[in-house]
């Protein structure tokens, strides 16, 4: 066990994440929490320090509805140079509407990027979602909905948004054995006034048990946005591996 921990704090692209597995209500009855985090430090050719944390919150009252909140941060430097640096929080309610594969969903996300350029990012939306029923396949969830945005940027070139995206998604889950599962979701959110600005993203992962409550999360990202800030760039490829600890 030592040994397969030093090797994953060892991987040059670390960070704390939380699960992209959808949540459904009665799968965790009362109050629960995941707690992830990493550090990475390196000294010599290189100097580079990075550090991350997140934390989920959660209530499920094992009978119609399900709240949860997450709060991530990540800050990095290379060099003595900051090239890191944003912040994320999302809460979420869930609601069941029709039995328990369809359910109506309303949230609010609060996000920052400096490297994107992104000094405020808010959006408050809602929408509704059904499931297929739990098979030996695996479960696939189907949601639509949308949200308004605001979007201030850290430069005067950009210009302030306010607007109004549809937002979509399809997520895929499989158990693993009793603690294990593989995910993978996809968003499809373009503006309701004009389509060619749409944001793409996907996410598949890999949430295994290592021992007891101790999980490992590796998960890769491949987003896109058709109109972002000014110098930045469409796509962002990302490959991210932390600990989370269940409690």
């Amino acid at each position: 066990m030592k040994y397969l921990i030093s090797f994953i704090l060892s991987l040059s692209m670390a960070h704390a994440i939380i699960t992209v597995v959808p949540v459904e209500v009665g799968d965790n009855p009362g109050f629960s929490g995941k707690l992830s985090g990493s550090f990475e430090t390196k000294r010599g050719n290189t100097d580079k320090d990075e550090y991350n944390a997140g934390l989920r919150l959660q209530y499920d009252n094992n009978d119609s509805y399900v709240i949860w909140s997450d709060i991530i941060g990540s800050y990095g430097e290379v060099d003595s140079v900051k090239n890191t640096n944003k912040t994320y929080a999302h809460v979420r309610y869930i609601h069941d509407l029709y039995k328990k594969n369809f359910v109506w969903e309303t949230f609010f996300q609060s996000a920052t990027n400096e490297f994107t350029k992104v000094d405020k990012k808010r959006l408050y939306g809602g929408g509704l979602r059904y499931n297929t029923s739990h098979t030996k396949y695996g479960d696939i969830f189907l949601g639509f909905g949308g949200f308004y945005e605001t979007v201030e940027y850290t430069t005067s070139i950009d210009p302030h948004e306010n607007s109004v995206r549809i937002n979509s998604y399809l997520a895929y889950t499989k158990k693993l054995g009793d603690k294990s599962k593989v995910a993978y979701v996809a968003y499809y959110q373009p503006k309701t006034e004009d389509f060619t600005d749409h944001i793409i993203s996907n996410a598949l992962e890999l949430y295994v048990n290592i021992y007891e409550k101790l999980y490992l999360s590796i998960v890769f990202y491949y987003d896109i946005d058709s109109k972002p800030a000014i110098g930045v760039e469409k796509e962002d490829i990302t490959q991210k591996t932390s600990f989370i600890y269940e409690f």
